[in-house]
Order: C-alpha cells, then structure tokens, then sequence
C-alpha cells in the first residue's frame, strides 16, 4: 500500500474519533511513527512471546494470540492493524484508555517536528469539507434535489385528473335535472326510474373519486411540508457542525 498524504492521515484520524488539538497530535505521532507509511512494521528487535512488532500508521504494538487481555486482543491485533482505518480506530481507542504515552514519539517529543503538518492537513480537510457542505447547501443533488419536481409533477397530474371529474360530476346532475324528458306514460316513468338509478350511483361514485383525489392532494401537500422541514432541520444542524468544529479546532499547541 502506497504512502498516505498527510491529509489522508488527518482523514482517518478524524473518522476514528479524534477531534481538536488531539486530531492534530494524532496525525503528528503517525507521521512520527511510520511517516505515512501504512505498512510499516517496527520494534522487530523487541518481539517476545507476548508481544509481536509495532504495526501500521500509528505502530502499535501487536500482542500474541494469547497473550494479553481482551483490550489488548481486540486492539492490538498485529494483522487488522495492517489497515490504515482499523489501525486509526485502534489507535483511538488506545489513547482514550491510556493517554498518548503509550507513543514513545510522543513521550520523546518527536511528534513536535510534524505538527504544522499536521495543522496543515487538519485546515485543508475542514476547508474541503466546509466546500462540499457549501455546495451541497446550494445544489444538494440526487434524490433531494429531485423531490420539489417531484411534487411539481404529481401536483399537475393530480390537477389534471381532477377537472374531468368535476365536469362528470357537473354532467351527470345536468342529467338528473333533465329527467323530465322521458314523458309521463308508464314505459317512459319506468326508464326514467332506472335513468334516476344510474344518475345517482354515478354521481355517488364521482363523489367518493373526488373525496379519494383531495385526500390525496391533502397528504401530498403534507408529505412536502415534512420534507421542507427536514431539509430546513439538516441544514440547521449541518451549520452548527461546522461551527462547533471551527470552535473545536482553533486552539493550537506551543512548539
């Protein structure tokens, strides 16, 4: 695997869980350790029988099968930490367990000749991701982008359905007021019975299809108010994630 960029470090730092002046130590002691390399095996001298070599971007240092207890075997497997985001992971969870003095870069002091690296890679990865965020404010393409036309479109098909049955409706009343013209003698009374008949069926099922067409207008309109909402709700919090993070990362080290 080839040497990771400075920023690809910082990347899976963050995604491990590092944040503020610890994210950028993060990325200071995986320079230290492996200068980005994510193959890098180290401490080979020191293996035993307990402990095998320090391992990846972070050198960890891996612990026998067998060896150990269940932290250490779920963290400091020598062949997981072989990949670049398992060993960020594990190396997250090693520090929030036991600080950064499991690193001898650190307790040397050798991290300190990578820290503007890091702070640099670190500011590059919020500037990125402060761009994306922009651009997705503005244009947020895929599915949500397509869901206002969406709408648009079963809002006029919904309309276009609608008037043909008005005009049946208004049709078929116009019918009932004429049913006068079958005449009084009894074959036309008889016709004009079942004329009546079918009227009022038929305007009773026009009826319901336009009580089924407004529900329907009803619940389209509030499935796009929700959807507005969220949108509304995401962007809020989308901001006060990127403000929180500015806040989070301005503070810096001394060198």
């Amino acid at each position: 695997m080839p040497t990771l960029t400075d920023q690809q470090i910082a990347e899976h730092a963050a995604n491990a869980g590092f944040t503020g002046e610890d994210l950028r130590i993060a990325v200071a002691v995986a320079l230290a350790e492996s200068r980005g390399n994510p193959g890098a095996i180290g401490d080979v001298s020191l293996q035993n029988e307990v402990y095998g070599p320090s391992v990846g971007l972070w050198q960890i240092r891996s612990v026998n099968p067998g060896h150990g207890n269940a932290f250490d075997q779920r963290h400091r497997n020598e062949a997981a930490n072989a990949d670049p985001a398992t060993n960020a992971r594990n190396a997250y969870a090693i520090q929030q367990a036991h600080g950064w003095d499991q690193w001898s870069t650190y307790t040397g002091g050798q991290y300190r000749e990578f820290l503007g690296r890091a702070r640099d890679a670190v500011r590059q990865g919020r500037a990125q991701n402060s761009a994306s965020s922009g651009a997705s404010a503005s244009n947020p393409g895929g599915f949500r982008a397509e869901v206002p036309k969406f709408f648009d479109a079963v809002a006029k098909l919904v309309e276009g359905t609608r008037n043909p049955l008005l005009n049946t409706s208004q049709a078929l009343r116009h019918g009932a007021a004429s049913q006068n013209a079958f005449g009084r003698v009894q074959a036309s009374a008889a016709a004009a019975g079942a004329h009546r008949s079918n009227i009022t069926s038929s305007c009773e099922a026009t009826s319901k299809a336009l009580d089924r067409d407004q529900k329907f207008r009803d619940d389209l309109d509030w499935a796009a108010r929700m959807i507005r909402q969220h949108d509304e709700r995401a962007t809020r919090a989308q901001q006060a994630q990127r403000a929180l993070l500015d806040d989070i990362t301005s503070p810096t080290l001394t060198t």
